[in-house]
């Protein structure tokens, strides 16, 4: 399913009329005759002006949104729609994290061995890291 606020560009709590003036500008962009020769404006243009439809007439919006509201409550978001993931009671594992960070910055011809010759990476950030996250090894 189309999220046709995201279409619009407007909230879904906003009213008629700033629905109304979004799916103006925006259709006014995209019209055929601006953009003539143009596939892609013309399939916005349609999927503008679908959005509109289904958004403009309250009694098809009350529909819309109780789907839209059901699909969401359900945990299966519709194409397009970002969710919010619960952080809640889960703990971060920040050893983890730290071993991500230094393997994401570190050289790749350094090796263990010549780290300690070398005197250590210059772009190992362990300690910046503990110092920031208050961690000890």
């Amino acid at each position: 399913m189309k999220d046709y606020y995201a279409v619009l560009g407007v909230r879904r709590n906003d009213g008629t009329e700033t629905i109304k003036q979004a799916y103006r500008k925006l259709a006014k962009r995209f019209h055929p005759d601006l953009n003539q020769g143009n596939s892609s404006a013309e399939a916005r243009f349609k999927e503008i002006g679908e959005a509109w439809e289904t958004l403009g007439d309250v009694e098809k919006r009350k529909k819309y949104d109780s789907v839209l509201f059901k699909t969401q409550q359900t945990k299966e978001a519709p194409a397009g729609v970002k969710t919010k993931r619960s952080t809640q009671n889960k703990k971060i594992d920040y050893e983890n994290l730290l071993r991500g960070f230094n393997d994401y910055f570190r050289k790749e011809n350094i090796t263990e061995k010549e780290n300690v010759n070398n005197k250590g990476n210059p772009l190992d950030a362990t300690a910046l890291f503990e110092q920031f996250m208050g961690l000890k090894k």
